[in-house]
């Protein structure tokens, strides 16, 4: 039986695999890729072409400076076999994919050792093949762009199913995927350690686990890696600062526990979704408690909401797949205490737990339908437009923000913000894409055709493509030192080459 629940897994991951793979190939032909995606897509070309730290011109600093996210170096390595940006949306379902194999791989080998009969264990294995392939944070994190939380996930679940399965190596090589990840993941290490502690038999590793996600944060908040989440706006409040560190937030909080306490509180039913996604029975996993607290109090305490809603639902993935990575460690808990009692009531425990747990999710599930708005928000004739336009690798693209994305493999690339910035001219050429208002973008479509009208007056400019609220204009003869004034679109000397552009 094991084999072919086995194999019954391999083909649930493949087949979220291929249809995350098909969504998103149409998301790369529909240019439905935005800021984030761009980010990416500059650094990893940039790095495949030799620049061994490239600058990151979307948010002016070095790439390396960005959430610390050393895995995006050896990603790079795969755009040296496969150059065109596609591959990091194949990568990232592919890493979906993977960890989802590796969840119900997990359940069907720990139903296997702790429970007995064959109903209960079937019953777990397949609530938990349920719960993960139609986890709404799983197809999220695949639809939002693309991110780092994905791969770092790999080594979270690793890292749990290693330390519970007493693994010499495993579980740290795990957490050295999810660290190199990005600075968000050290939280979830330490959550995790944290947890590790609660657990006699997982007491050892649990300290050098906290130690060492607490080492690797501290690294990096003292080398000042983390410019592109500063700390000011999301979680300025809580130190009273406007420019905190993590140290005085974590101060904040401590001295005036009301005010987080009172955001969390607020903010109960958000979180409570993503719990109710993730089938909820693993938080009385202690690892996976810990991991679930820190993680969703980081993200619960921002300023905003948006870390929290499903449609940023790449935040929270790596949580959620810990939740039901340790569903089937509760589940057999429960049915093996329960056996010692009342060996006929332990037939129930294991699926009245999953039935709970399949409700909870379906309902997270039923939540999110219709929530993803931005799903292919660019419609056939606007891409139709976009696919004239191919800017030559040496010129500079400003874009708009849900566009920005399939044009950013280059070393200069300016988001157009249009609320009063100036954008430094790196190149004599520089080629300005202006969408209206799909999914994110911020600038309402009234807006672009007077934007374009006062870009195209530019003696240096002229209008190459247009048509369903898509201009591009072309200007050449540029100057660098020059500045391109957001949105009146008129050209100013700066008087020596901007800091902005790549070195």
């Amino acid at each position: 039986m094991r084999r072919w629940l086995q194999g019954l897994g391999l083909l649930a991951s493949l087949a979220q695999f291929l249809a995350m793979l098909v969504y998103s190939v149409n998301r790369f032909r529909h240019y439905d890729l935005g800021i984030d995606f761009g980010i990416i897509n500059q650094a990893t070309k940039l790095i495949a072409s030799g620049h061994a730290n490239p600058y990151n011109t979307l948010y002016p600093h070095f790439y390396l400076h960005d959430q610390f996210n050393l895995m995006t170096w050896p990603l790079a390595l795969v755009r040296v076999v496969f150059p065109s940006a596609l591959s990091l949306l194949v990568v990232q379902a592919l890493a979906i994919a993977i960890t989802t194999f590796l969840v119900i791989n997990f359940a069907i080998t720990e139903t296997e050792r702790k429970m007995q009969g064959t109903a209960p264990r079937l019953l777990i294995v397949g609530s938990v093949m349920l719960l993960v392939m139609a986890n709404p944070l799983a197809w999220e994190a695949d639809s939002f762009d693309f991110h780092m939380q994905p791969i770092a996930t790999i080594g979270l679940v690793l890292g749990l199913v290693g330390f519970w399965e007493r693994r010499k190596l495993l579980p740290w090589v795990g957490l050295a995927i999810a660290l190199l990840s990005g600075s968000e993941s050290a939280l979830l290490v330490i959550g995790l350690g944290l947890g590790m502690l609660a657990m006699k038999s997982l007491r050892r590793a649990g300290a050098g686990v906290t130690i060492l996600g607490a080492a690797w944060l501290v690294l990096i908040m003292a080398l000042n890696l983390h410019q592109g989440t500063p700390l000011g706006p999301s979680y300025g409040y809580l130190a009273r600062s406007a420019n905190p560190s993590f140290f005085t937030i974590l101060v904040g909080i401590v001295t005036h526990p009301v005010t987080p306490l009172k955001t969390l509180a607020g903010r109960a039913g958000y979180l409570g979704t993503i719990l109710a996604s993730s089938g909820i029975i693993g938080l009385l996993f202690p690892p996976a408690l810990g991991a679930a607290v820190v993680a969703l109090a980081a993200n619960g305490l921002q300023l905003t909401t948006s870390f929290i809603t499903l449609q940023s639902g790449f935040q929270n993935y790596p949580e959620s797949m810990l939740l039901l990575a340790a569903f089937p460690i509760v589940a057999a808990w429960i049915a093996g205490a329960v056996r010692g009692r009342n060996p006929r009531l332990s037939v129930a425990a294991a699926p009245v737990l999953t039935l709970m747990s399949i409700a909870i999710g379906v309902a997270g599930l039923a939540y999110d339908v219709g929530i993803p708005a931005n799903w292919l928000v660019i419609p056939p004739d606007a891409a139709a437009v976009l696919s004239r336009v191919s800017p030559p690798p040496s010129t500079e693209v400003v874009a708009t923000a849900t566009v920005i994305g399939r044009f950013a493999g280059r070393a200069n690339v300016f988001p157009w913000i249009a609320t009063g910035e100036n954008i430094p001219v790196c190149s004599a050429d520089m080629e300005i894409i202006l969408a209206a208002k799909y999914g994110i973008t911020l600038l309402p479509r009234g807006t672009i055709a007077p934007y374009a009208a006062r870009i195209a007056r530019l003696p240096q400019a002229h209008l190459v493509a247009r048509g369903s609220n898509i201009y591009v204009c072309r200007l050449t003869g540029l100057k660098p030192g020059e500045l391109l004034q957001e949105p009146t679109g008129t050209l100013v000397d700066h008087g020596s080459p901007a800091s902005r552009c790549q070195p």
